[in-house]
């Protein structure tokens, strides 16, 4: 990532804040649209589902500077996703729900620029995720 990137994730991140149980429930619910399955495998208690996402994106982005961190923290989710059987194309369906869940808080605000920073934090961490896992991506 850029440092450019880096700098348009933090600013959004901190306009986003006030709003993020919202968030977290737009793209939680829009994952689960798009992935019929993902219920059976992350079961139990949906608002600790929701935060878990929030959870996850907070520590990514606070760690965008330190690498090690940012590079455990992926690792180890890689290897409990794996053990849950997340499948390859549920890190696609969360991309997708991510996206469109910015979009619809953001919404013109959302620019292309912006779209891609995020876009680019998610590959990343989607593709060191499945590594670690031993799975192949395609976001």
């Amino acid at each position: 990532m850029t440092p450019e990137q880096v700098d348009l994730i933090r600013l959004s991140f901190d306009a986003m804040w006030p709003i993020r149980r919202d968030l977290a429930d737009l793209c939680y619910n829009r994952f689960v649209e798009l992935a019929l399955d993902a219920r059976d495998i992350f079961g139990g208690d949906i608002e600790q589902q929701r935060m878990k996402v929030l959870d996850m994106i907070t520590a990514l982005v606070a760690s965008l500077d330190e690498r090690p961190m940012f590079q455990s923290l992926i690792t180890l989710s890689g290897h409990k996703h794996a053990r849950l059987g997340v499948q390859p194309s549920h890190f696609v369906a969360m991309g997708e729900a991510l996206m469109w869940s910015f979009d619809c808080k953001f919404g013109p605000s959302f620019t292309p620029e912006l779209r891609e920073s995020w876009r680019t934090l998610y590959a990343t961490a989607q593709n060191e995720m499945l590594r670690a896992a031993g799975r192949q991506s395609s976001f």
